[in-house]
């Protein structure tokens, strides 16, 4: 079976119609029959039910299963009809602190500097990270937490100082830890470097009978405005919500530590693009750390 034969066979199913699928796919639509009949043959049975507005056979709907993967696994080529070298993609990994912070700056600086580039980024937990990272799926990574692996190479950019923050009225502006442990608080889970922090006060004797969990900083943020429980995060990840009275900073008793960021990327690989994002990186972190 051919690539561009699944393609086909692929849009054809999302958009129903040869027409529109030789349009999006700038080839005729004789090419497009053509292509979907050659499929058939070779597989010995219909894909498609002509006289029901192209509805898919059992047969077709295990093969547009088999397609997507296939596809998706050949987009994943970064020379797969590219004609270009493989430093034109990069593959990054970011955290919830630097996507709130300064990714989008180092991604529009990048794009500036290589106009060609293409720029596939994930933003996910550090744990998630580290194991694409490994895998070989992403070339740059930006987390927190301790990681081990001697295949990677690992740079300190700095690190964000760490406050507790909640819905104004909410708490008083000052808290002892015993306090504290008395309201809700939403947090990481496990294995978060941040998790043990915010799980300490919820797990005292006197605890509030409430403590939310996620694995998504934008999320925890909405639910802290919301007034569902207090949060600890970067001060630089919540500085318009500050700025906007929609959240006020909670000093604790215990001052929290600083949440260090790390720059992960495999020693086997190297290139222009990975050595500039680094040195941006660093310039841009260097900017929000408070």
């Amino acid at each position: 079976m051919q690539i561009h034969s699944l393609r086909t066979f692929y849009w054809v199913t999302r958009l129903n119609s040869f027409r529109r699928t030789a349009e999006v796919l700038n080839i005729s639509q004789p090419t497009v029959s053509s292509r979907i009949r050659g499929l058939e043959e070779e597989l010995g049975t219909a894909l498609l039910h002509r006289d029901r507005d192209l509805a898919l056979t059992e047969q077709g709907r295990e093969l547009l299963a088999y397609a997507q993967n296939v596809l998706r696994l050949t987009e994943d080529l970064s020379f797969y009809k590219a004609n270009q070298p493989v430093e034109t993609r990069l593959r990054m990994g970011a955290n919830g602190p630097v996507a709130a912070t300064w990714l989008m700056p180092l991604v529009q600086a990048l794009e500036k500097t290589f106009p060609d580039l293409r720029l596939e980024i994930e933003v996910n937990q550090t744990s998630t990270l580290a194991d694409h990272i490994a895998a070989n799926q992403l070339e740059l990574a930006f987390v927190s937490g301790e990681l081990t692996n001697p295949a990677l190479r690992i740079q300190k950019l700095g690190a964000y100082n760490m406050v507790w923050a909640a819905k104004p009225g909410m708490a008083p502006s000052s808290l002892t830890d015993e306090e504290l442990s008395r309201l809700p608080i939403v947090g990481y889970r496990w294995p978060s470097p941040v998790h043990p922090f915010t799980h300490l006060p919820a797990s005292r004797a006197n605890r509030h009978h409430r403590f939310t969990q996620s694995d998504s900083l934008f999320m925890m943020i909405r639910l802290a405005i919301e007034g569902v429980g207090l949060i600890l995060v970067p001060r630089a990840a919540i500085r318009r919500e500050l700025e906007a009275g929609l959240l006020c900073i909670i000093e604790a008793q215990t001052n929290p530590l600083p949440l260090p960021v790390l720059i992960a990327r495999p020693r086997a690989h190297d290139s222009e693009v990975t050595s500039k994002a680094v040195l941006l990186a660093q310039k841009l972190m260097d900017e929000v750390v408070e």
